[in-house]
């Protein structure tokens, strides 16, 4: 066997122990970033109801072919079935009330909506082509969209 040099021995024991405590050390993993406030929004909404208002433009059997239909929404753009697809929008959000919601629309009994305050009305408008905005009212797990003077009601 042949002899091992103990000065060579002493310095692999000492590598090894040190590990590599000569590198320097990792950098802290960053942060995650904070929920978008507007997270509510972002969901794929079906419709599951309607109301008609004084000016609706369409029937109350033709608002119900919309029903099981979705209203997509990211934190990117949108889709509907009566907007068409955008997907470059600008958001703006401020709050509403329900009885301002009912006025708007030409609306009876705000209890039809669905909707309880507080509610975030939102306007998202495409940035790019001719897609027509979209109006959305936002209150927990429901939501309110609007259209020809019918409102639909979604859920999640």
């Amino acid at each position: 066997m042949p002899a091992v040099c103990p000065l060579r021995e002493l310095v692999l024991t000492v590598v090894v122990a040190s590990g590599c405590s000569w590198l320097p050390p990792d950098a802290p993993p960053p942060r995650p970033l904070p929920p978008d406030p507007d997270a509510s929004l972002f969901h794929d909404w079906t419709i599951a109801g309607h109301v008609l208002g004084a000016r609706a433009l369409i029937s109350d059997l033709d608002s119900a072919a919309f029903h099981d239909r979705k209203v997509s929404i990211t934190s990117a753009g949108y889709a509907s079935p009566w907007s068409g697809n955008c997907t470059e929008a600008r958001r703006d959000k401020q709050p509403r009330l329900l009885a301002e919601i009912t006025a708007a629309h030409s609306l009876g009994a705000a209890s039809d909506l669905g909707l309880s305050e507080p509610i975030a009305e939102y306007l998202l408008v495409c940035l790019a082509g001719r897609t027509p905005p979209l109006t959305i009212y936002v209150a927990g797990s429901r939501a309110l969209t609007c259209w020809s003077g019918v409102c639909y009601r979604l859920a999640r």
